[in-house]
């Protein structure tokens, strides 16, 4: 499963707003679940941040376990004064079958 989690700040803060994302960021990576994470920054509107956790695991699994860990309290505690306007979350699970997934090398690059 897939979450995507769009938030909005004043450009001036977003380097507030991805020092405060990093305990958080990091924490999740270290899950065993976690297989991907990733962080964008609109290119035409410069306080628009999202990022997305992909995650081999049920959105049951995400809501009932995942979500309740402690260190995302942090995060929204320290960030939710940033942003100006409320934040996104969708959820997503993969479409059926692998042929809609491709990973190439370049991608780290």
């Amino acid at each position: 499963m897939s979450l995507h989690v769009t938030f909005h700040v004043d450009p001036s803060n977003v380097a507030a707003i991805l020092k405060a994302l990093k305990p958080a960021y990091d924490a999740v990576i270290a899950e065993p679940e976690c297989v991907f994470y990733e962080v964008y920054q609109s290119a035409d509107t410069p306080g628009r941040i999202k990022f997305v956790e992909n995650w081999n695991a049920s959105v049951e699994w995400f809501l009932e376990v995942q979500v309740k860990k402690e260190y995302y309290k942090e995060y929204i505690e320290t960030t939710t004064p940033m942003w100006v306007k409320p934040r996104q979350h969708e959820l997503y699970e993969r479409a059926a079958g692998n042929e809609w997934v491709t990973v190439k090398d370049a991608m780290l690059k």
